[in-house]
């Protein structure tokens, strides 16, 4: 029997709610104080995000439950443990990730997203069935926005310096204890949305002007959380908390939000220009004189409305609201008109950090002469590179990538000097992205007057607001950067795609918990790194597929369902629906905001929604729920003994991977400390107590094969081998397990079921240049093997394909999104290049000499190769202006222009050895002019070359040094560079 039916009348809801009151005992007030303590700290210990907090959460969770179940059952006698439809698909919402465990491509993960589920079922049953009056909603309401207003003022502490939480106060936004600012703004809007309900439907004054400072610190702490979506969702769920509340509360929701707000912006400007100039002091004035503010007005309010209570008619209502909302208009005018200087400061003791205000500009023209003119006071540091200020002025193009075009540094004392900074943009250039920065300890400048002008036309010039007077800097960065275009915004659409081609591949049962973060590789557009689509609904079809979101919305579908049927039938007073309608709202908050982010992956954000849908629940009033009469048998409480049952394996199967991921992590130290003795037993420990987890299995095999290779024991050799074959396995996406496994064979001869191996990891994370360098590196070392075996047709088979690399990668460029400016093309290794070279030169001469030719080949340089297609070889960074033309398969060829030179410079570090000969080989046609070729370390010549071929011998201290080639290209030459080599003599 469930949950009666919404038009239960009152005198049957008050049944279950007296038997409740007069069964209370002890044993039941420690269940309530284990359950708002449950409701109170998840977000205090980084969102629980990580094993090491959630799995104990677990644990007290079944402990707490499993109370609660028996007491239920002995003290009330309930021997039903459904109650409603509402139950049946939340617990269904659990079921779908069961089944998914057949389906999962981590088990791992498959089980440990299981586990949250059954915990977030825990926490919506339980607040669910507690709370069974408005005095227990109440109590839990206030336990989550207290603890809400905690996390805040954590997050306003670490703004200000005061509170040191890593990862709590970044880049000049507030993280605060979940470490992400987009979650803890969606969080902080359902506290706010909820502690607003909470202050209209309270009757004590004490406890409105204590709700009054919370929601105006929760209002602040959401202001620099500065999350562009959570600021343009913010008025949607706004409107819906005061659409969907009681008529008699509107008013007064209206009022009291009004009055948060307009404390909130008042305390604004004066709290970021403290943070922005490193004031600690002034940061926590700021928040002070916010909060007297809030409450100064709500008490002026509330006396204004006792003395003055009349009957507002719907004209006048009218009216005032227009009238608001002309002077509501022209004061965002006068917000976004008015400015002031830009001063970016550290102090003494803050850390260097870059602190920039970045503006784009976009009526500018390609390839035409700029001026930037700005007024610069500027205080540098003692040390001479500790500039203080500086202009960075950045081409933007038609698919928003940035270029930088002109840097100006101040490291002289300015005083209010007219600065003029000529430039020129690209003939790519769509716009500008020009930043003010300040970046160094006790150092600080201001900007002013900043307009920028054709430079053969100074009447048509533009004006650059750099900082508004009303408006906070960070706040007005943030605003002024909300764009379709942005890399933020593009980078979840590519998501969003990515996601989708799962979901379509496995469309029932989804592919398991934490599927996407085990499989995206093999599914993305482009090289990019998220453990999380970024948006929940997506993520919840990725592991659990169409079942899984059905359940899900059938849990919201039935509570929005029972809160109409209520208010139709009147079956709430209008304070218990209002309390009801705030946790409504304020759940739709977080899964409005979820649509967009990863909210839900931080279990204390899905707490927090689970129990806002418990308390959501319980909205038609109550529930009559059976009752065992004396003497019936125990059979009419099997659901409770199998309830109970199942907590107790949630419980053990929590505490088992837990007591793994704490010998995992004992045997992560005594690797550190040099204990391959402790860190075997510790890892072999981890396997047993969590046997899902292939990483533990691939560690313990590396301590394996290294006590095979130091006492050169075959036993433990075998037994890493078979570790890494069951790793492998347990997850089918994981290349990095198939690459260590592929090596293994490829060591020990099976070269065939390696290279199988090593495609396989190719084709599961394509956009992974590693994955490449070990696929060519494993070609050509086989082809190497069978060349000496006689064997040529097959060496020349996988040289072929080690050279069809290349092709494939350029393939893999081509498909990525041009729209994206977050998108990173795959560029050529030294690595990779090396092996492409020996395969080319082992495929022209597939001989024993070749093959020995090439152990001393150390460094090879195709200048052809241009992966990423962007008209410069890969592995090379140019400077100097020039023509560069890429010839594929043949050369590169490039020409300077004018009296400058073009400066080739290696990208990447290259090793040598103390006092070892080395040849150097340039193969390069000049037509005209000439170039110079330098080997530098720690930016120190170590030889130079004007020839196409040279010898030196590394210094006896080479070894450690960032070692570099640079080749000079003269001025007015023409010179068509083919490879360079370097060779062991």
């Amino acid at each position: 029997m469930g949950r009666k039916k919404s038009g239960i009348s009152a005198t049957k809801h008050d049944i279950s709610r007296e038997k409740l009151t007069n069964e209370r005992n002890t044993l039941y007030y420690l269940i309530f104080a284990g359950l708002l303590i449950l409701l109170f700290y998840p977000p205090y210990f980084r969102g629980l995000f990580f094993d090491r907090e959630i799995l104990p959460t677990h644990i007290y969770s079944g402990i707490v439950f499993l109370a609660w179940v028996i007491y239920r059952s002995t003290n009330l006698k309930e021997t039903r443990f459904f109650r409603s439809s509402i139950d049946y698909a939340a617990l269904a919402v659990v079921g779908a990730y069961f089944l998914s465990i057949f389906a999962a491509v981590n088990l791992r993960y498959a089980v440990g997203e299981l586990l949250k589920y059954i915990n977030y079922f825990i926490v919506y049953y339980l607040v669910s069935d507690i709370a069974r009056s408005e005095g227990d909603k109440k109590i839990i309401l206030w336990t989550m926005v207290i603890s809400a207003a905690g996390v805040a003022l954590a997050g306003i502490g670490a703004a200000a310096g005061t509170i040191n939480y890593p990862g709590a106060f970044v880049g000049g936004r507030i993280n605060s204890t979940l470490q992400y600012p987009n979650t803890l703004a969606a969080y902080l809007t359902a506290a706010l949305i909820l502690g607003l309900g909470l202050q209209v439907t309270s009757e004590r004054r004490w406890e409105m002007t204590i709700l009054a400072a919370v929601n105006y610190t929760l209002f602040l702490a959401f202001i620099f959380a500065l999350s562009r979506a959570a600021w343009l969702m913010f008025p949607v769920f706004y409107l819906i908390l005061i659409i969907s509340i009681p008529g008699l509360y509107k008013m007064k929701v209206i009022g009291y939000s009004l009055q948060t707000f307009a404390a909130g912006i008042f305390a604004s400007p004066g709290f970021d220009s403290s943070i922005s100039g490193g004031e600690t002091s002034k940061v926590w004035f700021w928040y002070l004189v916010g909060l007297i503010f809030a409450i100064a007005v709500f008490y002026i309010f509330e006396k204004l409305s006792e003395r003055f209570t009349v009957r507002i008619k719907p004209v006048t209502l009218l009216s005032v609201f227009v009238i608001l909302t002309i002077i509501t208009g022209v004061g965002v005018y006068i917000a976004f008109t008015t400015e002031k200087p830009l001063t970016l400061a550290h102090g003494p003791k803050e850390p260097e950090s870059w602190k920039t205000s970045l503006h784009t500009v976009s009526n500018v023209k390609p390839d035409t002469e700029y001026v930037l003119k700005v007024i610069v006071t500027a205080r540098p540091g003692q040390e001479q590179d500790k500039w203080g200020g500086a202009v960075l002025i950045k081409s933007v193009d038609k698919n928003n990538k940035e270029t930088d075009i002109k840097s100006e540094f101040f490291n002289k004392a300015l005083d209010h000097q007219l600065v003029e900074i000529p430039f020129k943009t690209r003939t790519d250039t769509t716009k500008l992205r020009i930043g003010f920065a300040n970046n160094f300890p006790g150092t600080s400048v201001t900007f002013s007057n900043a307009e920028i002008f054709e430079a053969n036309d100074r009447a048509a010039g533009q004006r650059i607001i750099l900082a508004y007077k009303y408006i906070p800097e960070a706040v007005a960065q943030r605003l002024s950067s909300i764009s379709f275009g942005e890399f933020s915004f593009q980078g979840r659409l590519s998501f969003y795609r990515d996601a989708l081609k799962i979901i379509k591949e496995h469309p029932v049962l989804g592919i398991g918990g934490g599927g996407w973060k085990s499989a995206y590789f093999a599914y993305q557009s482009y090289r990019y790194f998220t453990t999380e689509v970024h948006s929940f609904f997506l993520q919840l079809m990725v592991e659990t597929g169409i079942i899984g979101l059905l359940t899900f919305l059938a849990v919201l579908v039935l509570i929005i369902r029972n809160m109409i049927i209520s208010n139709i039938n009147k079956v709430d007073d209008q304070k218990h629906s209002a309390l009801n309608t705030a946790a409504l709202s304020s759940a739709v908050a977080i899964l409005g905001h979820s649509a967009v982010d990863f909210n839900m992956s931080l279990p204390a954000v899905a707490i927090y929604l689970w129990a806002l849908l418990g308390i959501a629940a319980t909205i038609d009033g109550g529930a009559t729920i059976p009752v065992a009469k004396r003497g019936q048998p125990a059979s009419k409480f099997y659901a409770t003994w199998v309830v109970c049952g199942i907590t107790l394996l949630f419980i053990l199967g929590s505490w088992t991977l837990y007591t793994g991921y704490s010998y995992g992590q004992k045997a992560v130290r005594a690797i550190q400390s040099g204990d391959i003795a402790g860190a075997k037993e510790a890892f072999e420990k981890a396997s047993k107590y969590d046997p899902f987890a292939a990483s533990f299995k691939a560690d313990l095999s590396q301590i394996y094969d290294i006590i095979g290779e130091q006492g050169k024991n075959k036993e433990f050799k075998d037994k890493a081998l078979k570790l890494r074959e069951e790793a492998a396995a347990m997850e089918p996406y994981n290349a990095k397990l198939k690459s260590l496994l592929a090596a293994t064979y490829l060591r020990e001869g099976r070269l065939e079921e390696g290279l199988s191996l090593l495609e396989e990891a190719a084709k599961l994370n394509p956009y992974n240049i590693s994955v490449w360098e070990a696929l060519a590196e494993g070609y050509e070392k086989a082809a190497e093997v069978y060349i000496v075996k006689n064997e040529v047709d097959r060496a020349k088979e996988l040289l072929g394909k080690c050279l069809d690399i290349p092709s494939k990668i350029i393939e893999l460029n081509r498909k990525s999104p041009q729209s994206d400016p977050g998108v990173v093309k795959l560029v050529a290794t030294k690595d990779l290049m090396l092996y492409l070279k020996k395969a080319a030169m082992l495929f022209e001469i597939p001989n024993s000499d070749t093959v020995k030719k090439l152990k001393d080949l150390v460094f090879a340089a195709d200048f052809s190769i241009d992966l990423n297609e962007d008209g410069q070889p890969d592995l090379w960074t140019i400077w100097g202006e020039g023509e560069i033309k890429i010839n594929p398969g043949e050369n590169a060829r490039v020409i300077p222009a004018g009296e400058s030179a073009v400066t080739l410079y290696l990208s990447e570090g290259i090793n040598l050895e103390p006092n070892q000969p080395y040849i150097v080989e340039l193969k390069a046609d000049v037509l005209e002019g000439g170039y110079k070729i330098d080997i530098v370390a720690d930016n120190k010549e170590v030889f130079s070359l004007t020839a196409d071929k040279g010898e030196f011998v590394a210094p006896d201290d080479i070894e450690g040094k960032d070692t570099r080639i640079r080749i000079f290209v003269n001025p007015k030459s023409d010179i068509y560079l083919g490879e360079f080599l370097l060779y062991k003599k």
